[in-house]
């Protein structure tokens, strides 16, 4: 996402106070500044969990902050509560367009477009790669993350 501001002050307070609770760093130099944001939990009574790892560079020359929120793992196996998903990166993206629409800035939220390596399921978007022995005959898995069957889309 994009934000145009010529401050980032608190956008840095918003991602330190609520997405960046395990590691938050923030650096500036001449008329950039650079943060890193990550907030990490472990799902209960799984091995599962979620990382949100937040980057932001600001260019007060240009009055560009860009944000990039990275999300991984979850799913409805690792029975995280509702509280620490609300709490984690996961609702950086809303917290933030909330924050930009209070201060009247321009913003511009794109969904990246990154290929993943391994098969996609279609019901929760994850990919994995199976070895052959876990392709049944008729080419279907189960989702390592939410345990649901799909078919493997042959590249």
């Amino acid at each position: 996402m994009i934000i145009r501001c010529q401050d980032a002050e608190d956008v840095i307070r918003l991602l330190k106070e609520k997405h960046g609770a395990d590691y938050s760093r923030v650096w500036r130099i001449d008329n950039r500044t650079i943060g890193v944001f990550s907030f990490e939990r472990s799902g209960i009574l799984t091995s599962s969990g979620h990382v949100n790892l937040i980057t932001l560079d600001h260019d007060k020359t240009l009055e560009t902050c860009e944000v990039t929120i990275m999300y991984a793992g979850g799913g409805a196996q690792s029975l995280i509560s509702f509280t620490e998903i609300s709490n984690s990166g996961v609702g950086a993206l809303q917290d933030l367009v909330s924050l930009a629409k209070e201060r009247g800035w321009d913003i511009h939220v794109e969904k990246a477009k990154i290929k993943a390596r391994g098969s996609p399921c279609p019901n929760c978007d994850s990919a994995y790669v199976y070895s052959k022995d876990k392709i049944r005959a008729d080419g279907s898995v189960t989702c390592q993350n939410c345990g649901k069957p799909f078919m493997i889309q042959e590249e």
